[in-house]
């Protein structure tokens, strides 16, 4: 089990370093939870503080609300696919499944919570804008009177960002496919797989029969 732990370690250091092997695309962010309905140019508020690290999962929640019509002159990026997404490598970066794993998994298991199941975003589509339309989008935002309002009352206690991508898809939870496990310890993490599932629904409320979620955004604070 050492051995494992080890290269395990071992392989996730050189993805982090390659920004590779699944993980979240560069500049991106876990969504948490994984949701539908966030929309690319929109303007949303996290509970985060001017110079909070903004590298790990975020919550967000609408700033505005703006018409359709507004949001049918955006000018929109070809859409496009790309590779699976880990979800759980930035959970766990951040620290945040330290409890999931103390809860789910026993003592003889000595590797990390991630180092046993994963959580991915599968079927990925990345929708996005520029940089540049999405300053003019902001300044049409801007000009109305409640956008103008709501941000001059959150911009003192919340950080304010425009999504500038979205990374849509399905969400997948289970034991690590590549995980190299042997017979046994794989039939004791299958068993383990629904109590580890409860708990990431409880902490992150995650739906895992969610089709066509945002797992993942490209944010500009504002």
């Amino acid at each position: 089990m050492g051995m494992y732990v080890a290269r395990s370690g071992l392989a996730l250091g050189v993805c982090f370093a390659l920004a590779g092997c699944g993980g979240l695309p560069f500049g991106a962010r876990a969504l948490v939870p994984p949701e539908s309905g966030i929309r690319t140019a929109a303007l949303y508020t996290a509970p985060e503080r001017p110079g909070f690290n903004r590298s790990g999962p975020v919550s967000l929640r609408l700033m505005c609300n703006v018409p359709d019509s507004l949001l049918q002159t955006i000018s929109f990026q070809p859409e496009s696919t790309v590779a699976d997404i880990d979800l759980m490598s930035s959970f766990a970066a951040s620290g945040s499944v330290s409890g999931i794993r103390a809860s789910v998994l026993s003592a003889d298991l000595q590797g990390s919570f991630s180092d046993y199941f994963e959580l991915k975003l599968t079927n990925v589509v990345k929708r996005s804008i520029s940089d540049e339309e999405g300053r003019a989008v902001f300044a049409r935002f801007m000009a109305r009177s409640g956008c103008q309002g709501a941000y001059t009352a959150d911009r003192g206690s919340r950080t304010i960002y425009q999504v500038l991508a979205v990374y849509v898809g399905d969400v997948q939870f289970g034991v690590k496919r590549d995980g190299l496990f042997s017979a046994d310890l794989a039939l004791k993490l299958k068993a383990l797989e629904p109590k580890a599932k409860a708990e990431l629904k409880r902490t992150y409320n995650v739906s895992f029969s969610g089709r066509q979620l945002v797992g993942a955004v490209e944010t500009v604070a504002r």
